[in-house]
């Protein structure tokens, strides 16, 4: 009889891109950065989030020992996350790289879901389940891609890495102006653009030009891909 899984988790390793060519003013932009990415990605167990409506899971304040996701950065320039919710890794990765974008930098990101157990800070530490192995293995085999998806399954594998490849394409070259208003939409994707532009201090019609520019609509249609995939890929799992 096959072991049935029933925790399944989403595992992120990154590192900062060129970060021996920084200044230390901006490897500590880059830093802090990660570390407001993390506090707003932490989730209590109950899956309360401040906003239903946003892209980003948002449970900023929420005790670490109590979330749903958890994160640290090592080594200096390397980072990773931990959470007990895969469906929203794909958006956090795209928070961290819009976000990092925003600042003229980038990071390498690879993401994996699989079954795993439990797990507590420090997440870098020793922990041999699918997901931490699969990330760690591809960020090292990674070169030029700042975008990679692993799983334990090779169909929903295949699948993710050929979408993400697309969309690495896409997220690569973004400016940072570019990348400062997708961070302001994703945070709130239903809201007005009007009212975007305000808390910007730019007109709507100059604020839906630079998201169109950065085809918005194609982060949205990627993530709800993604959610529907991982829908299926777990229900392959219990029938397993």
């Amino acid at each position: 009889m096959k072991t049935q899984y029933i925790h399944y988790a989403g595992v992120m390793t990154g590192d900062l891109v060129g970060s021996t060519e920084m200044s230390e003013s901006t490897r500590q932009g880059c830093l802090a950065t990660l570390e407001s990415c993390f506090s707003q990605f932490r989730q209590h167990e109950t899956g309360h989030q401040a906003n239903n409506n946003s892209l980003i899971p948002d449970g900023a304040g929420s005790d670490a020992s109590d979330s749903d996701t958890m994160g640290e950065i090592y080594r200096g320039d390397a980072f990773q996350l931990y959470t007990r919710s895969p469906e929203h890794l794909l958006n956090m990765a795209l928070t961290i790289r819009i976000a990092l974008k925003s600042l003229g930098e980038d990071a390498r990101l690879s993401l994996a879901v699989a079954p795993t157990s439990e797990r507590q800070l420090p997440v870098r530490m020793a922990n041999n389940s699918d997901a931490f192995l699969l990330s760690g293995r591809h960020l090292d085999a990674m070169k030029n891609q700042r975008l990679a998806f692993s799983s334990n399954d090779e169909d929903f594998a295949r699948d993710a890495h050929m979408v993400l490849s697309l969309l690495d394409d896409h997220i690569t070259p973004l400016t940072t102006k570019m990348a400062f208003a997708l961070s302001v939409w994703m945070r709130q994707p239903n809201a007005q653009h009007a009212e975007l532009a305000k808390a910007l201090g730019i007109t709507r019609s100059a604020f839906t030009r630079i998201i169109n520019r950065a085809n918005y609509g194609r982060i949205d249609d990627t993530c709800k891909w993604y959610a529907d995939r991982l829908k299926r890929y777990r229900n392959t799992g219990r029938e397993a």
